[in-house]
C-alpha cells in the first residue's frame, strides 16, 4: 500500500505538469489562431472575408486580452480559496466553447465580442497553473518545470499559425475557429480530476498566510522585486505578442511571400525555437540559480538584448535566408527568458498569495505590454509603413532587458543587505 502511495506521489507531479502544458498548448492555439486569419478576415464580405482593417485585426487581439487581465486577478483571488484545479476545468470548457463559436461570426462586432469574452476563461489558467506547479516542485527544479510549462507556448503559437494558414487556405477561417476550439473540452475533463497539491508543499521554510485579502492584493502591486520582474516581462510580452501576431501579416506585406507557406515556415521556427530556447533558458536557469540568486534576471536581461540585436536585424537582412536566420535567432533568445521569469515571480510570492500575485502580474503585463502594442503596430504601419512599425518589436524588448537587469541589480543588494544583516546579528 505504501509503495503505491509513494509510486503516486512521483507520477502526480509529472502528470500535472504535462496535462497544465498540454493545456498552455492548447491556450496558445486559439490565441495565435486569429494572426494568420487576419489576411482572410480583411478580405472583402462577397469573398468569404468580413471586410476587417488593420486595427480591427489588432483589436481581436486586444479585446481578448483586455478581457483576460481583468479577469485574472479576480481568478487569482477565487483559486486562492477554491480548489484550483476545478475552477481551471470549469475555464477550460468555457473558452473552448466560445473558440468555437467564433466560427458562426457574421461581422467584427459578433467576432470581437466572442473573442473578448474568450479571456474569461483563459484568465484562469496563467494564475492557477503555477501556483500549482510550485507546490508540485521543489525550488531548485521549478525553472526547468516552468521551461517545460511554458515550452508549450511557442510550440502551441506555432501550431495556430499553421493552423490558421493551412486550414483558413484550404476550407476557410470558420473552419479554422472550429478546429481550434474542440479538444478544450476533453482537457476541461482530464484537469477536473487532477490532485490539487497542499498549498506550500514545496516552501517548508516558509510560513503560509490566510489567503490574500483585497487590502492585501493591491499591495502586491507596490513591491520593489515584483515590480521590477513584472515591468521588464509587460515590455517583453510587447514585443512577443506583436512579433507573434503581426509576422505573417510583415511578411506578407513587406517581403511579398504568401500567407501559407510564411505561417507555416514561422510555426516550425517557433516550434523549435520554442521548444529548445525555452528549455535551454530553463535549464540554464537553474544551474545558475544554485550559484547565484539572482540569476534568473540576469539571464532575462542579457537573452532580451540578444533577442532584440536579431530582430532589429531582420529589418535590414539583404535577402530572405538571411532574414529567416534573423527571426530564428530572435525566436530562441525571446523564449529563453520565460522559465526563469516565471521561477522568479513564484519565488517571490508567498504561497497563500501565488495565484492573486500571478494574475495581478497578467494584469500589469498586458495592460502595459501586448494591449496597446499589437493595435498601435496596425495604426502605425497604415500611417508609415510596416518597416517602420515592425521597428517597434526590438524596441519593446530591449527596454524589457534594461529593466530586468535593474531588477537583477536590486536583487544583488538585497541579499547583499540580508546576508549582512545575518553576519551582524
Amino acid at each position: 500500500m505504501k509503495v503505491t502511495s509513494l509510486a503516486r506521489n512521483v507520477r502526480a507531479p509529472m502528470i500535472a505538469l504535462v496535462t497544465l502544458s498540454l493545456l498552455n498548448l492548447l491556450n496558445y492555439v486559439d490565441r495565435y489562431v486569429v494572426s494568420s486569419l487576419v489576411p482572410f478576415l480583411e478580405k472583402p464580405i462577397d469573398q468569404g472575408g468580413l471586410a476587417l482593417t488593420h486595427v480591427q485585426s489588432g483589436l481581436l487581439f486586444s479585446a481578448f486580452l483586455v478581457v483576460y487581465m481583468i479577469a485574472a486577478p479576480v481568478f487569482g483571488l477565487i483559486a486562492d480559496r477554491f480548489p484550483r484545479l476545478h475552477v481551471l476545468a470549469a475555464a477550460v470548457a468555457f473558452w473552448s466553447v466560445l473558440t468555437l463559436l467564433g466560427g458562426f461570426a457574421w461581422g467584427f462586432w459578433s467576432l470581437l465580442i466572442m473573442r473578448a469574452f474568450t479571456g474569461l476563461g483563459e484568465a484562469a489558467y496563467a494564475s492557477v497553473a503555477p501556483a500549482v506547479l510550485a507546490d508540485e516542485f521543489p525550488a531548485n527544479k521549478q525553472s526547468r518545470a516552468m521551461a517545460f510549462f511554458n515550452a508549450a507556448i511557442p510550440v502551441g503559437a506555432a501550431i495556430g499559425f499553421t493552423l490558421g494558414g493551412v486550414v483558413g487556405s484550404m476550407y476557410g477561417w470558420r473552419e479554422a475557429f472550429f478546429v481550434a476550439g474542440g479538444p478544450g473540452l476533453f482537457l476541461a475533463l482530464v484537469i477536473y480530476f487532477l490532485r490539487d497539491p497542499k498549498r506550500g508543499a514545496m516552501d517548508a521554510h516558509v510560513v503560509v498566510n490566510a489567503p490574500p485579502k483585497v487590502r492585501d492584493a493591491v499591495s502586491i502591486l507596490f513591491r520593489p522585486r515584483w515590480l521590477w520582474t513584472t515591468m521588464g516581462y509587460a515590455l517583453q510580452t510587447a514585443g512577443f505578442g506583436s512579433l507573434g501576431f503581426w509576422t505573417p501579416t510583415y511578411l506578407d506585406q513587406a517581403w511579398g511571400l504568401s500567407v501559407g507557406s510564411s505561417s507555416t515556415m514561422f510555426g516550425a521556427i517557433i516550434v523549435v525555437t520554442g521548444i529548445t530556447g525555452t528549455l535551454a533558458g530553463g535549464f540554464l536557469g537553474d544551474w545558475w540559480y544554485q550559484r547565484n540568486r539572482t540569476a534568473h534576471l540576469w539571464i532575462c536581461g542579457i537573452t532580451s538584448f540578444l533577442a532584440a540585436a536579431s530582430i532589429f536585424f531582420v529589418l535590414f537582412a539583404p535577402n530572405i535566408t538571411a532574414m529567416w536566420f534573423g527571426i530564428t535567432l530572435g525566436s530562441f533568445f525571446l523564449v529563453m527568458s520565460v522559465g526563469p521569469v516565471h521561477a522568479h515571480l513564484v519565488h517571490i510570492l508567498n504561497p497563500a498569495e501565488r495565484g492573486t500575485g500571478m494574475a495581478l502580474a497578467i494584469l500589469v503585463l498586458h495592460i502595459l505590454g501586448d494591449v496597446p502594442a499589437v493595435p498601435m503596430i496596425g495604426w502605425i504601419a497604415q500611417g508609415s509603413g510596416w518597416k517602420t512599425a515592425y521597428m517597434s518589436i526590438p524596441i519593446f524588448i530591449f527596454l524589457a532587458g534594461l529593466i530586468w537587469c535593474g531588477g537583477a541589480i536590486y536583487e544583488r543588494r538585497l541579499h547583499s543587505r540580508t546576508s549582512n544583516s545575518i553576519t551582524h546579528a
